[in-house]
């Protein structure tokens, strides 16, 4: 029953009573970082954050998340492809936060930050500023400001900057730190190498890489702060089983899109026909340009920092939507003729260039690149 009214109590002090100067934590209070372990859907495949306040005092056991969203805003997909959807800083019951990371088997890690009464105070303080109504929403962004950075940002506020973040020097990239994530799905890690610019494969420095949980966690507890450590060691709040969530090789990308091509190629050679050829041409035509109106789209009419430049379109060409119009036609006009031979060029020089000096294309686009370039010669 203690539990019941110490839960009741808690959430209607975050939902009706938070101000500047509602709640006073004792000397007793703890404050924790809890970190969750990546799930299976594409919104939690990179774990999360928060921050767990205990006051036995108080009755106060909750947690605050700033990376709570609203599915039923007006527009959702939309800003959420602009970078100008809103998230928010929500407070929940610890109890209810822990059990849904149990029911989706994710592990839940804590580690309890080392600072005084009155830094404790000053913390909860400016969580309870961010959480009132005109503070709690902010435009989130993947790799600079979540629930990650948010969670950093405001331990840095509550210690005046004082922390020293150890960690040895690194040349990871921020693809490199995604991909830490992404193997298991390969389709995914193909998507988001696809949109992501060239920028993304800038070295993250040490700072930087906590946008990652898991990397808050690890330099959380190799911080310091006066010179002391500045959480104790990591504690398991619950341990989910072991999961074998990785994809077989053989339906990974590149190995599709490789026998993919491979079969196409000996059919289209071993069967002389341009009615077959264009056929099965169109339907490639049309998805690389869809592909390509995303990428433009992304890079010019978004607020993401690092989608340009993006030297996918090299292969993904909005232009080749209006050539794959044509292609149905009996004979090609000659500008589409004019089109499909620059378009070979920029194919070769892309292929070229990727070899030499350009990285940001992902291994299964590079297959692509071939598959084209053998439709645009064909097509000529």
């Amino acid at each position: 029953m203690k539990t019941k009214i110490s839960t009741l109590f808690a959430l209607v002090l975050c939902i009706f009573s938070l101000n500047a100067s509602a709640i006073k934590l004792s000397k007793d209070a703890t404050i924790s970082i809890l970190t969750c372990a990546p799930g299976n859907e594409l919104y939690s495949l990179f774990g999360h954050t928060g921050i767990r306040i205990t006051d036995e005092a108080n009755r106060l056991d909750i947690v605050f998340n700033y990376g709570t969203f609203d599915f039923e805003t007006q527009g959702f997909y939309f800003k959420f492809a602009q970078g100008l959807l809103p998230y928010q800083l929500s407070c929940t019951d610890f109890d209810y936060f822990v059990r849904s990371y149990h029911r989706e088997k994710r592990s839940v890690y804590s580690q309890t930050l080392n600072l005084d009464s009155i830094q404790k105070q000053y913390l909860m303080d400016l969580l309870v500023e961010n959480y009132q109504p005109q503070n709690r929403s902010y435009l989130y962004n993947f790799l600079y400001d979540n629930c990650s950075t948010r969670v950093r940002d405001i331990i840095e506020k509550s210690t005046d900057n004082h922390i020293t973040w150890t960690a040895e020097p690194s040349t990871k990239s921020f693809w490199n730190l995604l991909d830490e994530y992404l193997r298991r799905s390969p389709w995914t890690q193909w998507g988001i190498h696809t949109i992501l610019g060239s920028p993304a494969t800038s070295t993250a420095t040490t700072r930087e890489q906590m946008f990652l949980p898991d990397y808050l966690m690890y330099r959380l507890d190799s911080a310091a702060y006066n010179g002391n450590r500045l959480v104790e060691p990591i504690e398991v709040i619950y341990q989910a089983p072991e999961q074998d969530l990785s994809t077989p090789w053989y339906l990974s990308p590149f190995f599709v899109f490789a026998v993919c091509t491979l079969a196409f190629i000996l059919l289209l050679q071993k069967y002389k026909s341009r009615r077959l050829l264009k056929a099965v041409a169109i339907p490639f035509f049309i998805a690389t340009g869809i592909i390509g109106c995303l990428i433009v789209f992304l890079c010019f009419f978004t607020k993401h920092p690092t989608m340009f430049p993006n030297f996918n379109a090299l292969w993904a060409n909005p232009l080749n939507l209006i050539a794959a119009f044509f292609l149905g036609k009996r004979e090609l006009p000659w500008i589409i003729n004019k089109y499909i031979s620059v378009y070979l060029y920029i194919l070769i020089i892309g292929f070229l260039l990727w070899f030499l000096f350009i990285p940001a294309v992902p291994y299964a686009s590079m297959v692509i690149f071939v598959w084209m370039m053998y439709l645009c010669i064909r097509l000529r």
